[in-house]
């Protein structure tokens, strides 16, 4: 077995809605205007209201008040609606597995936590198309949810051996299937005709020096799902996040673009605050307490 085959799978299962494949096509054509995403996403007031929540959210905080769509798709950009519509579509798609695997609020607020550091870490290095890192930070873990819905019995054997050899996940994934997760989330995002920019971050997310392009946005995305993990507990709780510090492993990648230990710090304190926002907006079954 491929992830290519288990991702088949899971495509025809999961596909795309009607309404995000039609808003995708607008978005990648060269001749669409901003009126003609517009006339496709009014035709969902769900998703009308997620677009003016997100532009009205702190992830794009000081702009003023956005009370209207057009207003909306002309602040937020093609791109990061393009990527918003996918994103939520994403979220609808995976619903019910099981609590044996995986909490999926947990794992939204991960995904979300991940999605925005990558798009701030992208901000930072004012990276052309930098927007499109918060769909592969967000999905950057889909790949689980592909073993848990198509392989529940072999994923026990899996955590078996993490829990026995205390070896990773993804080790553990691969001894197992024969490929892990990243790559099998990269097949996914294939399948759903997504470009190369967004799915090559996530094949190479704990490689990142490997990619064949785009090592950049691979690196961003490898230390965002780090810094996940530090703010993580945070995210749950009143406490107040600490200054971040590096993970060994995570210093190539972090001088590849640039960063200091002030500019991670400040990234980490800002996706504090932004994450909870967008986690409301893409899962709004979550529910933080402070």
């Amino acid at each position: 077995m491929t992830p290519r085959e288990l991702a088949d799978e899971v495509s025809s299962l999961f596909s795309l809605p009607d309404l995000v494949v039609r808003a995708c096509a607008v978005m990648d054509s060269p001749t669409a205007m901003a009126e003609d995403l517009v006339e496709v996403i009014e035709l969902d007031a769900n998703l009308v209201a997620t677009v003016l929540r997100l532009a009205n959210s702190a992830l794009y905080a000081g702009r003023g008040r956005i009370d209207t769509l057009s207003r909306a798709v002309l602040l937020i950009g093609h791109n990061a609606v393009r990527d918003l519509v996918l994103a939520t579509a994403a979220v609808d798609t995976f619903r019910g597995i099981p609590k044996e695997f995986v909490d999926m609020n947990v794992f939204w607020e991960n995904s979300t936590a991940c999605a925005v550091i990558a798009r701030l870490i992208a901000g930072r290095g004012r990276m052309r198309e930098g927007e499109s890192l918060f769909l592969s930070g967000l999905l950057h873990g889909i790949g689980r949810l592909v073993f848990y819905v198509r392989r529940p019995d072999d994923y026990r054997m899996v955590l078996e051996l993490s829990r026995t050899l205390e070896m990773s996940l993804a080790e553990a994934e691969t001894q197992v299937f024969g490929f892990a997760y990243p790559e099998l989330g990269a097949a996914l995002l294939e399948d759903w005709g997504l470009p190369e920019r967004l799915h090559l971050p996530v094949r190479y997310q704990l490689s990142p020096f490997q990619a064949p392009a785009y090592q950049r946005e691979t690196a961003i995305v490898n230390l965002a799902t780090e810094m996940t993990c530090d703010i993580a507990p945070c995210l749950k709780s009143a406490c107040e996040s600490e200054p971040y510090v590096p993970d060994p492993k995570t210093i190539p990648c972090i001088q590849l673009l640039g960063l200091t230990p002030a500019a991670l710090t400040e990234i980490s304190l800002d996706a504090m605050a932004a994450s909870l926002d967008i986690q409301e907006i893409l899962h709004p079954v979550t529910r933080v307490t402070y």
